[in-house]
Formats: structure tokens, C-alpha cells, sequence
């Protein structure tokens, strides 16, 4: 396992990195599995691989030079934002308001086809503070065996295909009826799964229901208080980040609570059907919870997905669309990779 940061990108957006460096010697000493090194990609280090400057195409050569001087790694674990990690900027296959997809997929990509990755990709975004970095280093994941969904009205038939894996359809909630000052904070707490199917907006803070033409403000940072789980967002712009902090973004809020041990979601604009079968990020989704149902890693259960999700797309159309490949570039993952929220349940897998 890699774990890969910027020192002076750090430095200028948490100052003291000491303690986030303590963290981290703490996080290598006590995952003996997955074997993790932590390396700087703009400092000198022991293996004589040439330090690079503050660029996505760059660190992602530092990353295969690494695996050429250690042998391939199966996770690799991002540290900080767009700011410290750049997102690569990759081209937009729709024709949507999409200047280009932010996404994590080459680093995760050992060859040119970014579409497919190879290796367990996350990232620990940095807030700006090295105290929600040491965090999510320290996060252990507590089993409860419940689940919660929110879903638009207008996507319940959809969203009830996407939630089987997890809980009981019928106990979805749908906005409206369900708004943000109607909101039950209970409804987040001591849950393995938290499962959103809502538009979002990367001007606005909140996420949104819908019902024919009205659009009620579903939930908003505030209404994440004592959360718990892993969560996985379908809503557009879920997990876009840039110049965002736990006051302004959902997925950085749902961080900051200390039992969320993840969130997955879009970065852009994304796609789902209004009824079943699942396809675009339904059908990504779904998979990701199956595979964690399973007793895979977070890592491994949205690399698991984003394949089965090609695999599964190739057999429908024996081609991947426009809004599949941006499906499959769209989607990225917060947090501690090698995290589960179950043990392995097949033959084979490290526990």
C-alpha cells in the first residue's frame, strides 16, 4: 500500500504537519496486512526515486516509478485535496454543463485506459486542518446492522433497486415528503450504511428532493450530527471538494463525524434512470454496497464495482456510452481504503 502526499503543498494548506506525520508513522507501525509506505512525491526519500513537482500527470509517473522500484500495490491512498493531490481534469463525454470530469481514476490506472482501474484508488481530503486528516487515519468502523436511504421522490422505484443490498426498500425515506427542517438527525446515527439518491450543486451546501417540478431543500451540513456508517451519494456533485470545508460541503461534514468511515460519490454531474434496472450510477452504487456486504475493503469494493460495472454495461450495448464513462470517472472515494464493514465472507480474502 502507498501512501502519497505533498510536503510543501501540505505546509501551506495545514502549516504544522507534525502531527499529521506522527499519525502517519503511528497508521505504517500498525497495518502490518497491507504493508503501507508513506512517501512525499516533492521530497527526497530512501528509494532514490527523483522527487516531482505539484502536477496530476507528474505524480502519477511518481506513482508507477514506485511500483517499478517496489512491485506492484493493490491500495493506494491519496493525502489532502485538489490543492496538495491535483484531481485530474479529464474531457467531458456528454454534453452536459461539465468543463471537464475531476477525477481520481488515473492514479488508480496502471496504462492510458483511465476508464478501468486497476489499483484500490481513495483520498483523505485535508479541510485545512491536520486534525480532520488525523482522523480519518484513526477511524475504526462499528457494526450496527441497519441502514438509512433518502431518496427524490421522482427516483423511489430506482433508488428502492439500488438499497436492497443493505436494508429493507420499503423503509427508504423519499423528499418531499422529507425537508431539511423536518429532518430526523436520528435517522444518520448507528448505521453500518448511509445511501443518498438527491440532486446536489456545487454553488450550494444542500441537497435536494424532488417531485414533479418542486425541488425542497432535502438536508443540509447541519443535519449531519452524530452520523455513522459508510456512505455513498448519487447526487450531482457529491463529493466535489474544491475550496470546499465541512460548512459548505455535505461529504466533508459526513467526514468529520467520527463513526463515518467513508463516502463515495460524483465529483460532476451524474446520471440514473427514473425506474429500474439499475444503470449509471444506480447501478455503480449498488455494486459498491454488494461488495462491501460481501466483507470487501472500501478500495476494493468501488474498484470491484467501477469493473462490474464495465463488464455489465459491455454485455448490454458491447460498448461503453457517453454517461457510462463518465460514470465510471465521475465517482471517488473519501477515506481509509482498506477500512470493512464486515469480515470477509469468501475464500481468499485478507482479513
Amino acid at each position: 500500500m502507498l501512501i502519497l502526499s505533498g510536503k510543501e503543498a501540505l505546509h501551506e494548506r495545514i502549516r504544522d504537519i507534525r502531527p499529521l506525520e506522527k499519525a502517519l508513522n503511528e497508521y505504517v507501525e500498525s497495518r502490518k496486512i497491507y504493508e503501507p509506505v508513506f512517501c512525499y512525491y516533492d521530497a527526497p526519500n530512501e528509494y532514490g526515486i527523483e522527487p516531482v513537482a505539484r502536477d496530476a500527470e507528474a505524480i502519477r509517473e511518481y506513482v508507477s516509478d514506485f511500483e517499478k522500484k517496489l512491485g506492484d500495490f493493490d491500495f493506494l491512498l491519496l493525502l489532502g485535496g485538489d490543492e496538495v493531490i491535483p484531481f485530474f481534469r479529464l474531457e467531458n463525454p456528454c454534453d452536459d454543463a461539465d468543463e471537464s470530469v475531476l477525477s481520481d481514476n488515473p492514479y488508480a490506472s496502471r496504462d492510458d485506459n483511465y476508464v478501468i482501474p486497476e489499483r484500490a484508488c481513495s483520498r483523505i481530503p485535508d479541510s485545512g486542518n491536520s486534525d480532520f486528516m488525523v482522523q480519518q487515519l484513526n477511524k475504526v468502523v462499528s457494526r450496527h446492522d441497519k441502514s438509512f436511504g433518502l431518496t427524490a421522490r421522482v427516483w423511489q422505484r430506482s433508488s428502492e433497486n439500488v438499497y436492497r443490498p443493505i436494508g429493507e426498500p420499503e423503509e427508504l425515506e423519499c423528499t418531499p415528503p422529507v425537508t431539511k427542517d423536518k429532518f430526523d438527525k436520528a435517522w444518520l446515527q448507528k448505521k453500518d450504511y448511509l445511501y443518498f439518491n438527491v440532486h446536489g450543486s456545487k454553488l450550494s451546501a444542500n441537497w435536494y428532493g424532488q417531485e414533479g417540478a418542486s425541488y425542497p431543500v432535502a438536508m443540509g451540513p447541519e443535519n449531519v450530527v452524530g452520523s455513522a456508517g459508510i456512505v455513498a451519494s448519487e447526487s450531482c456533485y457529491g463529493a466535489y471538494i474544491i475550496e470546499k470545508t465541512q460548512d459548505n460541503a455535505i461529504s466533508m461534514k459526513f467526514l468529520a463525524e467520527p463513526e463515518v468511515a467513508g463516502f463515495c460519490g460524483s465529483t460532476t454531474i451524474a446520471y440514473g434512470p427514473a425506474q429500474p434496472p439499475s444503470s449509471e450510477a444506480d447501478l455503480l452504487v449498488k455494486y459498491f454496497f454488494e461488495y462491501l456486504q460481501q466483507g470487501h475493503t472500501l478500495g476494493e469494493s468501488l474498484r470491484n464495482a467501477k469493473l462490474d460495472f464495465a463488464r455489465k454495461s459491455l454485455r448490454r450495448h458491447g460498448f461503453l456510452d457517453d454517461d457510462d464513462t463518465k460514470t465510471l470517472l465521475q465517482f471517488v472515494l473519501y477515506g481509509d481504503p482498506t477500512l470493512r464493514v464486515r469480515p470477509p465472507q469468501k475464500a481468499g480474502l485478507i482479513c
